[in-house]
């Protein structure tokens, strides 16, 4: 007898698990699932939501394997495969409990993702279903991304994410990012879905400064309306994020530029984005400052600010594309805004100040001294000595319009003569026009001829005036002769008048 319970009970356990091993099966088959969760999600996302392909299976967990989900009216995100699992008990009663999310080989636009995260994770912020939804998404228990193409504006990141969920608080354990400029991993938190706060670090072996500001805007309202015009936000959920991000790279770029020992603080607050304490080094020097976004009326600007010192010329001149243009060190400060939401586009256009000093330098083909003292004739003695090529000191506050670069303070200082002026310069043709004054030194005032130091003279050293025209890499030095002469007959006819009182003076005597 109690052999036969025992077989009758162990028949009746097979049969209970059997029948609920159909049922699990007959639902997941149905289309009732995959009605739900695209209704689930675009309530959520607030945009149509298609799954081409919902597939179950039922060991070792109940599971949906999701194909070829379309987010948008016309497809704006596109997830290639999103595998859903979890507990059979809570499946029975029509929840998905405890599940695991992965997501594989998408291409998904960064509002977006944060959307659908917020979405997914953080059911107390979905907006309720009609009731007669056959399935409920109750809580997930852990995330992983693999291959996932984020895009924002023109530069896509792809990544690797691990991650769980606990209540709403969501773990990120490890986060590897690759792009053509940029190699990271990452940990931190999102310590409220709901309010949409969170802090991540990261380290990176290489890192796209610019990526790093781009996508950081685009988690704003102004960025997310650039990367995808028409998205609504999720229906009763706050679109202000608040996150805090470090970072420390050993080497990258900004602006085009290489960079090494890179260290910031990121915030991201709402429609605000700061990146402060930003330090590295930079064409062979320092560069320490600032970077700041903020929306305005329904675009974006962006502020830089910034000190730097010993920054390599022959460098800075290879990057502008006028190599062996100058030598020296550079350092100085910069302050600059300009409108938009795309960083480097910004730049083109940015307006703003600079104050420059170049040191201990030259500037080859600068045939200063030759051009002043033989534009009146060859002197009398030897042969001046020195061509101007040669400075100590260059400074000037710029004023900056997009590629053009104007002063009205312009110094130069060097062994030969001293300089200074105003002019401009074009950065996109490197065209220069300046007008200055030129004044010799005493020796080479005493080298050029009677007749030019005593018509050129300003005391004990000659003035002329001069212009410098060309471009960066072979300027062009011309005398204003019609200026010179008007000086020098300026100084004949105080010379006449001296000479007038002398003779005075010796027949009062």
């Amino acid at each position: 007898m109690p052999r036969r319970l025992l077989l009758f009970g162990l028949i009746a356990i097979l049969l209970v698990l059997a029948g609920v091993g159909a049922a699990a099966y007959v639902f997941l088959s149905g289309d009732g699932v995959k009605t739900a969760i695209e209704s689930q999600a675009a309530a959520a996302l607030g945009r149509p939501v298609k799954i081409g392909r919902a597939s179950p299976a039922l060991f070792p967990r109940v599971s949906l394997d999701l194909r070829d989900i379309a987010i948008g009216a016309s497809g704006e995100v596109v997830i290639d495969r999103i595998v859903l699992s979890t507990g059979v008990r809570a499946l029975i009663r029509r929840r998905v409990e405890d599940a695991r999310i992965s997501v594989e080989k998408s291409r998904i636009d960064v509002p977006w993702a944060l959307a659908l995260l917020t979405a997914l994770s953080a059911p107390a912020n979905t907006p309720a279903v009609p009731s007669s939804s056959p399935l409920t998404i109750a809580s997930i228990g852990s995330i992983v991304v693999s291959e996932v193409s984020l895009v924002a504006g023109q530069r896509t990141l792809l990544v690797d994410l691990r991650a769980s969920l606990d209540g709403d608080r969501f773990v990120i354990h490890d986060l590897r990012g690759r792009s053509p400029e940029t190699t990271f991993t990452a940990s931190g938190e999102v310590t409220s879905l709901a309010k949409r706060t969170g802090k991540l670090a990261i380290d990176a072996e290489t890192m796209d400064l610019d990526g790093l500001m781009t996508f950081m805007v685009a988690a704003t309202p102004a960025g997310s309306r650039q990367s995808a015009p028409t998205a609504k936000s999720a229906p009763g959920a706050s679109t202000a994020i608040s996150l805090d991000i470090t970072v420390r790279a050993k080497r990258g770029r900004v602006l085009g530029l290489a960079l090494s020992n890179l260290t910031t603080t990121g915030h991201l607050r709402g429609s605000d984005v700061a990146l402060e304490n930003v330090k590295m080094d930079l064409l062979g020097g320092r560069y320490e400052g600032s970077a700041a976004f903020s929306e305005t009326r329904g675009s974006g600007r962006y502020d830089w600010r910034g000190a730097f010192e010993g920054l390599d010329v022959p460098q800075l001149m290879t990057f502008a594309g006028a190599s062996g243009a100058m030598t020296g060190r550079l350092a100085g400060t910069v302050a600059l805004t300009a409108d938009g939401v795309d960083p480097q586009l910004a730049m083109q256009r940015a307006r703003g100040t600079s104050r420059l000093t170049i040191t201990d330098g030259r500037i080859p083909g600068l045939e200063i001294v030759r051009s002043v003292i033989l534009a009146f004739g060859k002197p009398t003695g030897d042969r001046p000595e020195g061509s101007g090529e040669a400075f100590t000191r260059i400074a000037a506050t710029l004023g900056i319009d997009g590629t053009n670069l104007s002063t009205n303070d312009l110094t130069f200082a060097s062994r030969d003569f001293d300089m200074n002026g105003q002019g401009r310069m074009s950065l996109a043709t490197q065209a220069v026009d300046f007008t200055t004054n030129v004044v010799l030194s005493q020796e080479l005032s005493a080298q050029a001829g009677r007749d030019l130091y005593r018509l050129a003279r300003e005391g004990d050293r000659i003035v002329l005036p001069a212009r410098i025209t060309g471009t960066v890499s072979s300027p062009t030095v011309f005398v204003d002769v019609k200026a010179a002469l008007g000086r020098a007959l300026r100084n004949q006819v105080q010379d006449q008048i001296r000479g007038l009182f002398d003779r005075f003076r010796k027949k009062d005597d």
